[in-house]
């Protein structure tokens, strides 16, 4: 866990775009002009040292928790209290003594800032793995269950809300005193909004349904390294809060998912998708990646960009 320094972490899971490589290879279109094809998963939807963690104060703790988590029930605090504890440690990783000859103490001293959030990252992936499986296959019926459920809504809020584009939504959404403050909370704050996200729709779970889209097209469905997106959220300036939620999730390029309230899309929890729809919810993958776009051919990929261009 702590033995050695990971670098390159991604905020795109490797395993999820497995779906798009067509002999070993994932065609992607960077900063959408740049496109090429890859065998190496490790060098796309990542950046170096992107989950590593400040060390945080008592104060710095405070702040997170007054300023989001005001308004959460007794019921549910200590998970976040566990949450605040994992990050407490890193400052009293940092002043633990050693002279060198505990090579576990020197270890943690060296990785546990590093690696802390890159493994909370993992365990959430791990509960979330089996639920993309059956998702592979067509199957929604896991919902149903309660522990699935939980572990599912929170698979998916964090692959909407760990992405670079919202860490750097998140530290340019604010200005003035805090600003700072926020910046060097972000990781612990992205780790919250996603849980407390998370939690709430579990609670309404009964109003919500996930609807599998099947891609009877000839154009594949793409992905981006934003690949949940709310594609009710039609407002143009982005400082603006939305009230439409629901979350579109290509799973491979044949298939996609919905979490969305029960009465959108009527009673189906099944949909056929044409060449027109897959291009319309294309199109919202692209507008909401950051700077790459992942598709199983190359070819797709440059007429995308040919569009943009005209």
């Amino acid at each position: 866990m702590f033995d050695q320094k990971k670098q390159r972490q991604h905020y795109v899971w490797r395993r999820y775009l497995k779906s798009w490589l067509v002999d070993d290879k994932l065609a992607c279109m960077r900063n959408k002009q740049n496109v090429f094809s890859t065998k190496d998963l490790m060098n796309v939807g990542q950046q170096s040292y992107f989950y590593k963690v400040n060390s945080l104060s008592e104060q710095d703790i405070s702040f997170v928790r007054n300023m989001f988590l005001s308004d959460v029930d007794e019921t549910v605090s200590s998970i976040y209290e566990r949450l605040f504890s994992l990050f407490r440690y890193v400052e009293q990783v940092e002043k633990l003594e050693s002279d060198g000859s505990d090579s576990g103490i020197e270890k943690l001293k060296q990785h546990y800032a590093n690696n802390l959030e890159e493994e909370i990252q993992s365990e959430i992936e791990s509960q979330g793995d089996p639920c993309l499986t059956k998702l592979l296959s067509g199957d929604v019926s896991f919902f149903e269950n309660d522990e699935s459920a939980a572990h599912f809504l929170n698979y998916l809020c964090m692959q909407y809300l760990r992405t670079k584009k919202h860490h750097n939504a998140l530290v340019s959404g604010f200005t003035g005193v805090n600003r700072e403050q926020i910046i060097k909370c972000a990781n612990l704050i992205r780790i919250v909004f996603s849980t407390k996200l998370a939690a709430n729709l579990y609670v309404k779970r009964a109003n919500y349904k996930l609807v599998i889209a099947r891609n009877i097209s000839d154009t594949p469905f793409i992905t981006s390294d934003q690949p949940v997106v709310n594609f009710l959220d039609t407002k143009k300036d982005q400082n603006q809060q939305t009230e439409e939620f629901g979350l579109y999730y290509p799973l491979s390029p044949e298939l996609a998912v919905f979490l969305v309230e029960k009465d959108i899309f009527g009673s189906v929890l099944e949909m056929s998708f044409d060449n027109a729809s897959v291009e319309q919810f294309n199109q919202i993958t692209l507008s909401a990646s950051h700077e790459q776009v992942y598709a199983s051919s190359e070819t797709q990929l440059k007429s995308l960009h040919v569009e943009l261009e005209t």
